[in-house]
């Protein structure tokens, strides 16, 4: 790991070596504050809640089902904890598609 960090160092120009330093002097709240940030983000695409049944969806630890739907300019994600869930998911979905077009029937 001191490895990665070190070429990471290696890459900062003059000014931000003295920025950095100067954060590391006051405390790293700077430094602290990017890493927390960063575990966040990784924490949070790495978990999801599932569509159906609200169950928490650790993408690193389950197997996972993702459904990507939606017109071209606006996709929609999805993810299911098993498939069970993603078929109840289809039924209701297929159930509500139904219900539109017989409606759009009916109003013509």
């Amino acid at each position: 790991m001191s490895k990665r960090v070190s070429e990471v160092i290696a890459m900062l120009n003059y000014e931000e070596l003295v920025d950095l330093q100067r954060d590391l002097f006051g405390g790293g709240t700077t430094i602290k504050q990017v890493v927390n940030n960063r575990i966040r983000e990784v924490n949070d695409s790495q978990t999801r809640v599932c569509a159906t049944c609200g169950n928490t969806v650790n993408l690193s630890l389950n197997h996972e089902y993702t459904l990507i739907f939606g017109p071209k300019d606006l996709k929609k994600r999805a993810s299911f904890c098993a498939v069970d869930c993603l078929e109840y998911f289809f039924v209701q979905l297929k159930s509500i598609s139904e219900k539109r077009l017989q409606s759009s029937k009916q109003e013509r």
